[in-house]
């Protein structure tokens, strides 16, 4: 079956700092006319946006004027601010990387004691929107069970920061995280879909890591009916993020 619509739920668009990295609006159309994604959810690299907030804003434009992009805010490290909008009303959703911990490493446990932390997740929880959320297990596992009401995108089935398999066992009952499928494995894809139903995964390709042909291969070729793939590849990010597509 061909599907009208797919969302990529999980790239990145923008200059990488720290990796000296750039994905441009031509790299990603280049993958999409490849693989026949119809939408891309497009985040910033998590150097560029602590260093200056300017890429959140240069991402939002570039969203206007490219309509089959979707615009999720990287959620800056300066939250101490009364007056920190962590997610503005412009965006489908936010990224939460590795707070103030080692990027692509550790978490820093210290951020669940802040003070100031409960004030930043409540007004990310009033947005209703999801927040794709990147920390070790046991961080996430301590996040979640503080914060029960934020609605979490776990990436990759939770592989950077674990086993996958340790996250879904973690988190199979709760109704309000979810998982995207980008550099997973499909037999994992399969197993999660198994374990928690096909609505709360979705695909993701994790650009420039993951591309979207390979990424998309994994979910078109599992062993599952037409109807199970539509909620990975379009319906779930459409209801989570409130997508008029």
């Amino acid at each position: 079956m061909d599907f009208d619509i797919i969302v990529d739920s999980h790239t990145h668009w923008g200059p990488s700092l720290t990796m000296g990295i750039d994905v441009t609006t031509g790299e990603l159309q280049r993958q999409q006319k490849e693989s026949g994604v119809t939408h891309v959810v497009i985040i910033p690299f998590p150097s560029t946006a602590i260093a200056n907030n300017k890429i959140n804003v240069s991402l939002l434009e570039e969203t206007k004027r490219i309509h089959h992009f979707i615009p999720y805010h990287y959620i800056r490290e300066n939250y101490e601010d009364e007056d920190f909008n962590p997610l503005p009303v412009m965006y489908s959703g936010g990224k939460w990387h590795w707070m103030r911990g080692i990027q692509d490493s550790s978490s820093n446990y210290s951020i669940l004691r802040d003070k100031t932390l409960p004030a930043l997740v409540e007004k990310l929880t009033k947005t209703r929107k999801p927040v794709i959320f990147e920390e070790e297990l046991g961080f996430t596992k301590m996040f979640v069970d503080t914060f029960q009401d934020i609605l979490l995108i776990i990436p990759h089935l939770g592989l950077l920061g674990g086993a996958p398999l340790d996250f879904l066992k973690a988190f199979k009952d709760k109704a309000n995280i979810y998982f995207d499928t980008a550099l997973a494995s499909s037999d994992t894809i399969l197993e999660f879909v198994h374990t928690i139903g096909p609505e709360r995964v979705l695909f993701g390709s994790d650009v420039p890591f993951g591309s979207m042909k390979t990424e998309l291969s994994k979910i078109l070729t599992l062993p599952v009916p037409d109807n199970v793939k539509e909620y990975i590849l379009f319906k779930n990010i459409i209801r989570l993020a409130d997508l008029n597509i």
